[in-house]
This record gives structure tokens, C-alpha cells and sequence, in this order.
């Protein structure tokens, strides 16, 4: 499905995965992961995925970022195979590993030595765009938690991907600032028409930011549970009927059943 609400869409990747299977060899035995993963996502979607700990999920991120290659199986980027990194494709992590020896302006700069187009007004664009205007020249440890993920986004965004991969970027964050940030995502996905791909453990974060939310898991190597389209309007109330119903449903694939 893609997002009715994106009018930038077009500058979106498309991602096919086709029959991925995928594991590690621990202790000379291979432990499976993925098990035979069919998944297409349409240039400006936000997918959440969901699932257990353990499940393949941030596998799945690093697969899609070309930092792995599945064990068999395939996966394309508008129909081109995905065989390695490339700046089309940003993998944002949970922690925002700024290095500590330069300054806002030099951590988000950072990102511009993978193309080689050093662009400083590119760069304090980027850093207003996720609000920290005046605080270009600040440090690392100047920096509240909420604030050096601001950082971390903006050297994700600054050579403008089409795919923005996230690893529970916001997991660590307080609830206050988190919810902030969810709200401040979702508008950026909006203006930029990127594809994204986050991974999360909160339901109500996926509930929130998604036009899809697909729960993986299953005994031994995960498959797709479920994927269901969100299709309500954004911003979106929690608490209206439609997303606590959705929340209750998403609940029971991950094994919470109702309290009665």
C-alpha cells in the first residue's frame, strides 16, 4: 500500500524481499533467523516492525542496508539488487554514537564524507530541520539525550536517502521527549517522501508513525505474522476506538492476550 498521505512519495525506495533465509553460526552450529521472508515495501511507506526480542528484526534492517547478505534469497531497491551500502539507504541506530571531539555542525558534516560534496549550508539546513537552530557550535556532552538523537537524524538525512532504516531510535529516550520526537518524525517522513523502516517495541509508537505495522516471530526462525494498514489519518489519536482496537489485535499476535 502507498501512503495516500506522503505527496512526495515518488522519492521513495521501493524493496522487494524475495525468499529470505537467514542465520548465524554459533559455536559451529548455524542458528536460523529468517525463515523464507516475503516482504515488498512501496516507495513512501513507514513500516513498524514488531516482534520479540531476538526475532530478526534489526537483521532484517542490516539486510536491507546491505551491511549483511541473506544466506539465500534476494532483495532489490527499485528492482536493482542489493549487494552492498550505499548512501540511498541510511541505517539510524538506537544509540546516536556522535563522536565526541566535534560539534553539532561537525558530527552531522560527518555524514557528507561518504559522497565527498561537503556543503555547509546543506549541513545547517539539515540541523534547523530537526530543531536544534543555535546549537550548531555546541558539544556531544552539551547535548540532552533527546537532543543528540536530533543530531543523529540530521547526519541521517543530510545526502537526502530514500530510505531512512531505523533501530529503535527512540527507545532510550524519555516518554515526554519521546513522544515529542515520534510527533517531529513523522512530520519530517511527511516533507522528505522518504521510505521508512523502523523497528520498535512500543505498539503505540508503531500505531502512531505507520501505514504499516508487521509483527514477525514464530518457533525458531521468524516469518511474518501479520501486516496491517493503518489507514487512519495523521496525526492520529491513540486513544480513538480504531487504534485500540488495532493496539488489542497487534497485543494478541505478540502473544498478550486481553486481561479479563
Amino acid at each position: 500500500m502507498v501512503s495516500t498521505q506522503n505527496n512526495h512519495a515518488g522519492g521513495g525506495l521501493t524493496v522487494h524481499l524475495d525468499t529470505i533465509h537467514h542465520g548465524y553460526r554459533l559455536d559451529g552450529a548455524f542458528r536460523p533467523v529468517l525463515d523464507a521472508l516475503d516482504l515488498r515495501i512501496e516507495a513512501g511507506e513507514f513500516v513498524a516492525l514488531l516482534g520479540p526480542s531476538g526475532c530478526g528484526k534489526s537483521t532484517l534492517l542490516r539486510l536491507i542496508a546491505g551491511l549483511e547478505e541473506p544466506v539465500s534469497g534476494w532483495i532489490r531497491a527499485d528492482g536493482h539488487p542489493v549487494r552492498g551500502p550505499g548512501p540511498d539507504r541510511i541505517l539510524m541506530f538506537q544509540d546516536p554514537t556522535l563522536y565526541p571531539w566535534r560539534t553539532v555542525f561537525q558530527n552531522v558534516a560527518l555524514a557528507q564524507d561518504i559522497t565527498g560534496k561537503h556543503d555547509a549550508a546543506a549541513v545547517d539546513a539539515a540541523i534547523r530541520l530537526v530543531g536544534l537552530d543555535g546549537f550548531r557550535d555546541a558539544w556531544p556532552h552539551q547535548l540532552s539525550g533527546g537532543m543528540a538523537q536530533r543530531v543523529a537524524l540530521a547526519r541521517a538525512l543530510i545526502n537526502q536517502p530514500r530510505l531512512l532504516l531505523l533501530d529503535e531510535p527512540l527507545g532510550k529516550l524519555d516518554a515526554l521527549t519521546r513522544l515529542t520526537l515520534q510527533t517531529e518524525l513523522m512530520n519530517l517522513w511527511k516533507k522528505r517522501g522518504f521510505t521508512a523502516v523502523m523497528v520498535t517495541h512500543d505498539v503505540d509508537e508503531a500505531l502512531f508513525l505507520a501505514t504499516r505495522v508487521i509483527t514477525l516471530g514464530g518457533a525458531g526462525s521468524s516469518v511474518v505474522l501479520s501486516d496491517i494498514a493503518i489507514d487512519e489519518k495523521q496525526p492520529r489519536d491513540r486513544d480513538s476506538p480504531r487504534m485500540i482496537d488495532l493496539r488489542r489485535r497487534i497485543l494478541e499476535q505478540l502473544g498478550f492476550p486481553p486481561l479479563t
